[in-house]
């Protein structure tokens, strides 16, 4: 990533990459200069007069924050005539929308003073308007404060991480937080992130990273025949942070849009051209694909027109394939599994081209032919083409034994294949990383 002259800001992760200067913030009862403190070039904040407790930060564009992790280097002072009570209180606000935000600040003076209970006011959080220091030491005494060594005017690094309602707070890359709140006051939300500092202060702010953590969308297609999602996928979208659509309707560009990855579970109805050409760009464009189809008297090829939609990345799945009763898959550990996974089998396909990274067992339990494949696009997208239902719907057991079914009632077939979650979850992973 590149800097100019008087950059600060990196912004990672899925927020746009770029140098942020006194022109990319927003003041308000701020005046703002770039300069070079203490080696190091940074943006110098000062009040512009007489200002609210609470009422002067610059707000940095372009910037929508609700969890994820903040860091920075920090230097704050009490201003030149600044009053004794002054403290040289600098932070960062965030989750700003409206007249409302939440925001965790230093006290440079009271890391080093003689009064310990200063000391243990070193750092505070709180929430504007409602909740201010005074506030919370009234009511929670020591609950929203506590102690770090600090200096005034000197280079501190802060970290501030953010989930939900818990904030921590690091500093000086230490391994634990000096301050942990579980309970911040105002409903998660997206919203804007400010440079803050309070009355009487010289802050200087350089090196901010912001790293947002937003949660991907799935769009689930159930306009094709499809059944609804497993239930299994709610539990694996809370530990990777996406959010499951369910679509019944054209699939068109306008209805892609914001989603990571489309997922086409068992379709069984016909794609329309424009459909699949939404389907490919969306892919071109950087999104993400699944597709997952069983053996052809649920789904059939031509009926389906799938193979348009993975033709352009070098794709195709063939027809039906000689049955083996429960014979089972493997998925090797490599780009996508991180171990290998056994997983269920019973009557499918093939793929043809891409990478294979899971093959079809042998009644002698060695793998043959490919059961799912991967593709990645220039521009960043992702293709993963499973020949096979069961590994998607999360079936499969620990202690089942390979080629033996149940012949009197196959429904209670007692499935091989113990990690259908495990490489579900990890495919799901690895088409959503980016």
């Amino acid at each position: 990533m590149s800097k100019n002259k008087f950059a600060l800001l990196a912004v990672a992760a899925t927020l746009p990459a770029w140098g942020q200067t006194v022109d990319q913030l927003t003041p308000h009862n701020v005046s703002l200069s770039a300069v070079t403190y203490e080696g190091r070039k940074a943006v110098r904040l000062t009040e512009t007069g007489p200002v609210e407790n609470g009422a002067a930060y610059a707000i940095v564009k372009n910037v929508s924050f609700r969890d994820g992790t903040i860091e920075a280097e920090l230097a704050g002072k009490p201003a030149a005539g600044a009053p004794p009570e002054a403290r040289g209180f600098i932070g960062i606000a965030f989750r700003l929308a409206g007249n409302k935000y939440e925001y965790i600040y230093l006290r440079p003076t009271n890391g080093r003073a003689d009064d310990q209970v200063r000391r243990n006011h070193s750092v505070q959080y709180g929430s504007f308007p409602d909740y201010d220091f005074a506030r919370m030491r009234q009511e929670s005494p020591e609950k929203y404060e506590s102690y770090v060594d600090l200096q005034p005017g000197v280079w501190t690094k802060i970290r501030i991480e953010v989930e939900g309602r818990t904030a921590r707070l690091y500093v000086h890359d230490a391994e634990q937080p000096c301050l942990i709140v579980n309970d911040l006051k105002l409903e998660p939300r997206e919203g804007a992130m400010a440079l803050w500092i309070g009355p009487g202060t010289e802050a200087y702010f350089s090196d901010l990273k912001v790293t947002a953590k937003t949660e991907a969308k799935i769009y689930f297609d159930r306009a094709h025949g499809e059944f609804d999602p497993p239930e299994e996928m709610q539990g694996i979208g809370s530990r990777l942070s996406y959010t499951l659509e369910t679509a019944k309707g054209e699939i068109t560009p306008e209805s892609l849009k914001g989603s990571r990855l489309v997922y086409l579970r068992a379709p069984n109805g016909t794609f329309q051209q424009p459909e699949k050409a939404a389907i490919v760009q969306f892919v071109k464009d950087g999104g993400s694909l699944l597709l997952v189809l069983d053996e052809e008297q649920r789904q059939s090829l031509a009926k389906t027109g799938v193979n348009d939609i993975i033709a352009p990345f070098g794709m195709k799945l063939t027809g039906d394939t000689p049955q083996i009763d429960n014979v089972g898959a493997i998925a090797k550990a490599g780009e996508i599994n991180h171990a290998d996974r056994e997983i269920p089998y019973d009557g499918g396909r093939a793929v043809i081209g891409g990478t294979p990274f899971a093959w079809q067992l042998d009644r002698q339990g060695k793998p043959g032919q490919p059961y799912a494949a991967w593709a990645k696009v220039g521009s960043g997208g992702r293709v993963v083409v499973m020949a096979e239902g069961m590994a998607s719907l999360f079936l499969g057991e620990p202690g089942a034994v390979r080629l033996q079914v149940n012949k009197t009632n196959p429904d209670r077939t007692k499935w091989w294949g113990k990690d259908s979650a495990a490489y579900m979850e990890e495919v799901f992973a690895w088409l959503l990383a980016r």
